[in-house]
């Protein structure tokens, strides 16, 4: 045999493997994202949650074939040997997304594109510890089903005002493994610019700062907050790929799946845009200044003739639009988008008229804007289902109102006044449970909160009178949400003629709108680290909250000592009373940070006492609600302090203020004449 020939042997048998792989067609999951179900064994309802807990599922879907995959052979998909759809006939999976449930689907899938293929469980199969299967042209894969203790709890996307994109990334990754782990790096996967959403291509790998841990460490059984600055954040369909290392050295990647959005804590007066002396209240210059007053930036509508499009009048008195926007490619625009919160189209599917929407459904109603900038919304109503809703939106919300309201859940089965049982109210800190679950199950997106504010339109329930919260029944129900983590708020529902039937709760409204203007940047940027409760069930005392952000930790203290007035059917509150509340800290905190009380006056520095396990001790005066922030250096205090200054210094400059000024209420109530 010549030379020549050996050659060609050789050769053929180095590059046989790869010229064959060159024509095999190759889809590779590079990762997993496994939401467990929870359920709040808080709440009570009619009927049970259902012990069947199953899991909501992002899979990473790499096409490693070397040359382009034409979607017609992925099609037909099947998981545990059957269609999706079959699944979901028989009751099995809530939803699916996969290519053949997007029409717009492209017909190829590029060399080396990642896709996102998403499902949520109804049931305990899909937690199998044998796995699950996947199988379709050039996949045959089986899933592990692990209890995945390391995940993204939060992230969120910041970046200057003048800027329409992002420039900056917040990642919160908790570590309930018993390993101890060290961060090497982030990559994000995005569509390319003009490219189809439906396909992410990485970024270089990117090294981020890190807060409250040290050396890039992530402890067992601790969390860290990562930071990232990128110029090529986009608007849009994002994957995070977060690259960790073991003590052995040993590489793990932790991934999630959101919409990126430019955060900013929104405030909204819901459906605010009634008719006021026949024409609608966003045409009353004297209304639009009311909302102002309350720090209102947002409302339900999209837009009003003679006010959205007045450049002047909308610059002086700005509400972004969130509802409809229908057809989307008409405000997805780098003009409109500023001036947009959010869409919701879709009402609450769970209650449905009486009969919930089935979630399949609703994510087939959403799923054509994912190829649109602006995110989408839902309204979750039942806690006990909302599970199978979880994961459809990119910024999904709640409702639940503790008094005098219509509710999902039966208020006469609480029992948490020395067994006494109402009808008109329940307990407020289940708000705070609720936002819980659905920031958990809906993770790493950010989450909203409908709280309840002045309506005029709800019926008498249990024979109490007031058909709308207290002003103490307000402020606790806003900051249960507040404290465990949301990024806007929308009050319910600021219509004309219910800020004129309750102006006692104009005051509590501006105070929370002011104070949220204060902390928002702790709001958008962190995460609920620890909570917990002290006293016990039958003598509950104080909730308490640590709240971290790069800025500094919050602290909350929301009173859980009150009582029923059974002549006003109320809840009350008393008077400041004395309370010593011990929070726990994250590691890196020394004794070096300064505490600040955020009264009604404004951000104080107090003393506190440092204790053993990382907890610090705070002796105050407190009703309803404490508000401490913790904070690194002297300047920080400064800055706060001086934040606050200069939103009261804005205040003093408007000139029209019915929360302060009793003439000026006079004249929003005569606006109705």
């Amino acid at each position: 045999m010549t030379s020549v020939i050996k050659a060609v042997i050789f050769l053929a048998f180095i590059f046989f493997p790869f010229i064959r792989n060159l024509g095999q067609d190759r889809l590779t999951v590079i990762g997993v994202n496994q939401i467990g179900h929870t359920t709040e064994a808080s709440m009570k309802f009619s009927e049970p949650h259902g012990s069947d807990l199953s899991a909501r599922y992002q899979l990473f879907v790499r096409n490693d074939s070397r040359h382009p995959v034409t979607v017609e052979k992925i099609k037909k998909l099947r998981i545990n040997n059957r269609l999706p759809g079959e699944w979901h006939t028989e009751g099995k999976l809530s939803w699916y997304r996969f290519p053949e449930q997007d029409p717009r689907f492209p017909d190829e899938i590029p060399d080396n594109a990642m896709m996102v293929w998403e499902f949520n469980g109804r049931n305990h199969e899909w937690l199998d510890p044998s796995g699950i299967m996947l199988r379709t042209g050039g996949m045959d894969t089986l899933l592990k089903n692990e209890d995945q203790r390391v995940y993204i709890a939060y992230a969120v996307f910041t970046g200057e005002e003048a800027c329409l994109d992002p420039t900056l990334a917040t990642i919160h990754v908790f570590n309930d493994s018993k390993e101890d782990l060290q961060v090497r790096d982030v990559i994000c996967w995005q569509p390319a610019k003009q490219g189809p959403w439906q396909f992410l291509y990485p970024s270089e790998r990117l090294i981020p700062t890190i807060s409250m841990s040290k050396g890039r460490m992530l402890k067992a059984g601790e969390k860290s907050m990562l930071q990232i600055r990128n110029e090529t954040f986009r608007l849009g369909q994002v994957a995070i790929q977060v690259g960790l290392e073991n003590m052995k050295g040993q590489r793990k990647e932790i991934w999630a799946y959101l919409k990126i959005k430019k955060e900013k804590f929104d405030i909204s007066a819901g459906w605010s845009n009634d008719p006021i002396g026949g024409k609608p209240g966003f045409l009353n210059e004297y209304f639009l200044k009311t909302l102002r007053s309350l720090y209102i930036n947002t409302a339900h509508y999209t837009g009003q003739p003679g006010f959205s499009d007045n450049d002047p009048l909308f610059a002086k008195y700005p509400i972004k639009f969130f509802g409809h926007l229908l057809p989307w490619e008409r405000y997805d625009r780098d003009s409109l988008l500023p001036r947009i919160h959010g869409i919701e189209f879709l009402g609450e599917p769970q209650y449905g008229g009486g009969k919930p929407v089935d979630p399949q459904k609703v994510n087939t109603e959403l799923l054509p804007f994912a190829a649109s900038r602006i995110p989408t919304t839902l309204t979750h109503s039942e806690e006990r289902i909302w599970r199978f809703y979880a994961g459809l939106s990119d910024y999904p919300h709640f409702d639940a109102y503790r008094v005098s309201a219509p509710s999902a859940d039966k208020w006469e089965d609480y029992d948490r006044w020395n067994g006494k049982r109402i009808g008109w109210g329940a307990p407020l800190e289940t708000i705070g449970a609720m936002t819980r679950s659905l920031k958990h199950l809906n993770r790493p997106a950010p989450i909203a909160y409908w709280s309840q504010g002045p309506h005029e339109g709800w019926e008498v329930y249990d024979g109490r009178e007031r058909t709308s919260p207290t002003p103490s029944e307000l402020r606790v129900q806003a900051y249960h949400a507040l404290s465990t983590g949301i990024t806007s708020l929308y009050w319910f529902n600021l219509s004309y003629g219910s800020l004129v039937k309750y102006p006692d709760l104009l005051e509590p409204m501006q105070r929370i709108g002011r104070e949220i203007r204060l902390l928002d940047r702790f709001y958008i940027h962190g995460c609920q680290w620890n909570h917990e409760k002290m006293g016990t069930d039958t003598d509950p005392l104080w909730d308490l909250s640590t709240f971290v952000a790069p800025q500094g930790i919050l602290l909350f203290a929301l009173d859980l000592d009150y009582a029923i007035d059974t002549a006003t059917k109320t809840f009350v509150f008393r008077p400041n009373r004395k309370a010593v509340l011990t929070f726990k800290l994250p590691g890196g905190v020394d004794g070096n940070w300064a505490l600040m009380r955020i009264g009604k006056d404004g951000p104080v520095t107090i003393p506190y006492t440092r204790k053993p396990e990382g907890r610090i001790e705070i002796r105050d005066d407190i009703t309803e609600v404490g508000i401490y922030a913790l904070l690194p250096s002297t300047s920080a205090c400064i800055q706060l302090k001086e934040k606050w200054q200069g939103l009261i210094d804005r205040e003093s400059t408007w000139d029209a203020d019915p929360v302060k000024n009793v003439s000026d209420r006079g004249k929003l109530i005569g606006l109705g004449k």
